[in-house]
């Protein structure tokens, strides 16, 4: 085995230079990593980057399926809210029904590694955006400020909600703060739901 056959604990299995999809110039690095993880099985870490147009996507594809599972989380305080990490796979629903939110896989989803926080922040970007495109509709405008004010406050530990996951490939966890691992609950997930 030579040094081109690993990257940080994974095997390289493709490095090259393709066209990019959006720009349409041979300047798309593309890579593809196999890895052995031990929470999530094998998987394969797909990364391309455009040195003219900066277009960029990253992906994981999961070799090994531990069957549907919902993954339920409450969250307590800003130390849950920190310090928590979500791993949602490609095909995972996250959703909040205390703060009134869904985030339904589509045909391009990607991947998610984030925290708590970070995943609000994204909540507050899409309801900003929102705002901007209902100009206008006072109705929308003010679900929406509600929205962001409940999102806040929940930023700063000052509402309690839960976070759900459902992975019909069983493939995303929740990684709470050291101490809290019996704050998250597994349970299979019927495959109709």
């Amino acid at each position: 085995m030579n040094d081109n056959d690993v990257s940080i604990h994974g095997k390289v299995l493709y490095s090259g230079i393709e066209k990019c999809p959006v720009c349409g110039r041979d300047t798309l690095h593309v890579i593809e990593i196999l890895y052995s993880d031990p929470a999530f099985g094998d998987l394969i870490l797909y990364s391309n980057q455009c040195d003219y147009c900066g277009y960029r996507r990253v992906d994981i594809q999961y070799l090994n399926s531990k069957g549907p599972s919902r993954i339920t989380y409450d969250v307590k305080d800003d130390v849950d809210v920190y310090k928590t990490y979500i791993f949602r796979s490609r095909s995972a629903r996250i959703s909040s029904p205390e703060l009134g939110f869904d985030i339904d896989p589509g045909p391009d989803a990607e991947a998610m590694i984030t925290t708590i926080e970070g995943l609000l922040l994204r909540m507050i970007d899409v309801a900003e955006r929102m705002e901007v495109l209902n100009e206008g509709d006072e109705e929308s405008i003010r679900r929406l400020r509600e929205f962001k004010d409940k999102v806040q406050r929940a930023l700063q530990g000052g509402f309690r909600f839960r976070i759900i996951i459902e992975d019909p490939n069983g493939n995303s966890m929740i990684k709470p703060p050291p101490g809290r691992d019996s704050s998250v609950r597994i349970e299979p997930l019927n495959p109709m739901t």
